[in-house]
């Protein structure tokens, strides 16, 4: 059989429609956005209302994306990150956004904070996005202030960690390194993941505690008695098993209110 030849990535880009181009690179998205703030603000001047808003946007996603890098620069256990996320804040506090009445000010919002959240966790499964958001984001022109911003960016680099714990486990299982694992088997730590979370109180930090500190004698027996059983549960991909294990440290982030 003729082995498949490679597409490159500029033929790919070729081939694809005008909607999977939309969705790409998401201008579908922006104009609709940018369409809706003409039609509920009726600004004087749409063609300068158009020009803020597109420098804005280039702005704010320069602002994100350095914001990133300074969280990024050190592990969330050291010291100096609390420095860093008070730099992250300052750096989205310049930028100027404008309120429901076309008003612009300086300041963290909650459009420019759940942008960072976005880019801090965008090689996660996007369920495990999608609900991490809606545990702590805040609504796009609702100020956010400096805990609530410390907590949120604690939470999303302790769930980076997480998911690469989770990974971890996830490859133990995976023993073809097909990027499949038995079902059974992921059930069962799955299971004794939930188990070691539950014992644990509302704190990120101890949240996290939990999961490295995973009882080896129960992750054994689990794992045994799965063994033992003669049917097959299928398979489990490796997106799949984070999203899980993701969504069980999720439910003990406290939501915003």
């Amino acid at each position: 059989m003729a082995e498949r030849r490679k597409v490159p990535a500029s033929d790919e880009r070729l081939q694809e429609t005008d909607r999977q181009f939309l969705e790409r690179t998401n201008i579908g998205n922006m104009v609709k956005d940018v369409l809706a703030k003409i039609i509920s603000n009726r600004p004087e001047d749409p063609i300068d209302f158009l020009a803020d808003y597109f420098e804005a946007q280039e702005e704010q996603s320069s602002a994100v994306e350095r914001a990133r890098h300074v969280l990024l620069m050190t592990h969330h256990s050291r010291p100096v990150f609390e420095s860093n996320v008070r730099v992250a804040y300052d750096i989205l506090g310049k930028v100027k956004i404008a309120n429901s009445k076309g008003v612009k000010r300086r300041g963290v919002h909650g459009a420019n904070y759940t942008d960072l959240i976005q880019s801090l966790c965008r090689d996660m499964p996007p369920m495990v996005t999608t609900k991490l958001r809606k545990r702590i984001e805040c609504t796009d022109f609702e100020a956010v202030p400096y805990d609530v911003f410390r907590s949120g960016m604690f939470t999303c680099c302790v769930l980076l960690d997480y998911g690469k714990l989770s990974e971890l486990l996830f490859r133990s299982l995976d023993i073809q390194n097909c990027g499949k694992a038995d079902k059974v088997l992921c059930d069962a730590v799955l299971d004794q993941l939930r188990t070691a979370l539950g014992s644990s109180r509302n704190d990120v930090k101890r949240i996290m505690e939990s999961g490295y500190n995973l009882g080896p004698d129960g992750l054994y027996f689990a794992l045994d008695r799965a063994l033992s059983r003669e049917q097959s549960g299928g398979f489990q991909t490796n997106d799949q098993f984070v999203t899980e294990a993701c969504e069980a440290f999720l439910t003990k982030v406290k939501k915003l209110t």
